[in-house]
């Protein structure tokens, strides 16, 4: 991912800047960019604000002179009943909106957003039994949660912005990110295999979310055949054991994955599947 130093640094907006995925995301940012960072907590170089219920003319500053947004934030619901979780979720829908009708008033190029796997997780259920080898970003939407229903609902408010209908084409591209963390052994001695082995599946290496985000980010044309600048693209690694395609993501601005969970949890991977650190029964 080397940079450019000769041409003009992008002004980038992160938004969930003291959040998880963005811990992982700012080292490279802070290499290649000229960041305005927001948050609803304060931190260092953190502005705070609150995307979803600040008036839109107080939060337009914000997006003012941007290049790119990228869109990691997230109000986490309260309460475990299903209307709780509704209309908890609903606040993010209502969020991610907000970002999207700001960021087409006040002319930035593109939204780039933190999706999830869970905006299609049922088909986990067919893949494990057997009946299903792979999932695409193409494939139809299918959550089993509120969480992936919210998460749907980004992508397909996406695309309404990037087809032009509401003025001129907001380029978007919506990441769904699989397991964003280290896969511990541990905690799935006592689990069933198959838990285990969708970790490893969906694991993504911080360097290969880094670069996803930064193609992400930085791949000047991504027009669809229609000539439509939206895309999602699944974030995961070169995994050996594979469920989510990302087929698109090498097309479209060249994902390179580096690493690989078979190789970087080889002594786990023995140890559990196959009873010993060499792989011998």
């Amino acid at each position: 991912m080397a940079n450019n130093e000769t041409a003009p640094r992008r002004r980038v907006l992160l938004t969930g800047a003291k959040g998880y995925i963005a811990s992982q995301l700012l080292p490279a940012f802070r290499e290649r960019y000229d960041l305005r960072l927001v948050d609803l907590s304060p931190g260092e170089g953190v502005e705070v604000a609150d995307l979803l219920s600040e008036p839109a003319d107080d939060l337009r500053r914000l997006f003012d002179s941007v290049d790119t947004v990228v869109h990691t934030a997230y109000h986490r619901p309260t309460g475990d009943d299903p209307q709780s979780r509704y209309e908890g979720e609903r606040r993010n829908v209502d969020m991610m909106q907000r970002v999207y009708q700001l960021a087409l008033e006040t002319g930035v190029r593109r939204v780039v957003a933190a999706s999830t796997n869970q905006a299609a997780k049922w088909y986990e259920q067919p893949y494990f039994q057997g009946l299903r080898d792979r999932v695409s970003p193409e494939d139809y939407p299918r959550p089993d949660s509120f969480y992936g229903w919210a998460k749907a609902a980004y992508e397909s408010l996406g695309f309404l912005y990037a087809c032009g209908s509401l003025g001129r084409k907001l380029e978007v591209i919506q990441v769904r990110i699989v397991v964003p963390r280290e896969v511990d052994a541990a905690k799935f001695v006592d689990q069933p295999t198959y838990r285990y082995v969708r970790e490893l599946a969906g694991y993504i290496s911080e360097r290969d979310l880094q670069q996803l985000f930064v193609k992400s980010i930085e791949t000047p044309d991504i027009a669809d055949e229609y000539g439509v600048p939206f895309h999602i693209f699944y974030g995961v690694s070169n995994n050996a054991r594979t469920f989510w395609s990302i087929t698109n993501a090498r097309r479209v601005i060249g994902y390179q994955p580096q690493d690989d969970s078979e190789r970087r949890f080889a002594d786990d991977i023995a140890r559990m599947l196959y009873g010993s650190r060499d792989g011998s029964r």
